[in-house]
Parts: structure tokens; sequence; C-alpha cells
């Protein structure tokens, strides 16, 4: 099993930020990978920039530890997928996230890498 680990430094509050990642059905305000999202219950779909339709499955919300949890179940060939994105704070003005995926096959961890990276780059950059 490959895994990814994408992070960047977010010069926001953590609670700001925190309140837009736990918004899940509002992924697509955070990752610019995710170009429409919407939740129904524990159920996400994300139409993405390649022009995927995944549905996604909520495994948690967790607002002690400001973490999300999610797997893939339709939309990608893998195996396997499990991910999780959790907000840490850095005093009263800053935060990293960190978006860890594990995924079967290999390969596709290389692949997805570098643009998982990005995307969150990005939301970083426009905060």
């Amino acid at each position: 099993m490959g895994s990814i680990y994408a992070e960047a430094r977010i010069d926001r509050p953590a609670a700001d930020v925190w309140a837009e990642v736990r918004n899940v059905g509002g992924v697509s305000n955070v990752l610019d990978i995710v170009l429409t999202s919407s939740a129904d219950g524990d159920v996400r779909s994300c139409t993405m920039a390649s022009g995927n339709e995944l549905t996604e499955k909520i495994l948690s919300i967790d607002d002690e530890n400001l973490r999300v949890g999610y797997t893939v179940t339709d939309g990608l060939p893998v195996e396997h997928h499990a991910a999780s994105m959790q907000v840490f704070p850095e005093g009263d003005a800053a935060c990293t996230v960190r978006w860890i995926t594990d995924i079967k096959p290999d390969a596709m961890a290389e692949q997805l890498q570098p643009m998982l990276q990005a995307s969150l780059d990005n939301y970083a950059n426009r905060s």
C-alpha cells in the first residue's frame, strides 16, 4: 500500500480553517482539484477537475482533534483508499493542515502525490 503525505502551513486561525475543512459538502471550497461537491449524510459526491465523479463515505468528523476521515467508494480505480485531513493549531493566527492518504495500488500514490500537495498549497496561498 502506498501513502501520500501532503502538508501546508496556513496563516489563518485553526478554528477558521477547521470550519472549512469540517464542512465536508463544501470540500470544493478548500481543494481546487474538486470542482463541485455536496454531501448527503455521510456520503459525499465530488466532481474532480479531471472529470472523474467520486463518491466518498465520510468516516468521522472529530471536532476535538480537528480531523475528518473518509474513503473513496466509487469513481477511482483502486483496491483500497482511506484518507484524513487534520488541522494543527500553531498559536492564535496560524495552523498546519496535514492530508494523509493510504491507497492501493501503490503506483497511485506516486501519481496523486504532486496533485494533492499542489491543491493543498493552493488553498494555503489563497487563505
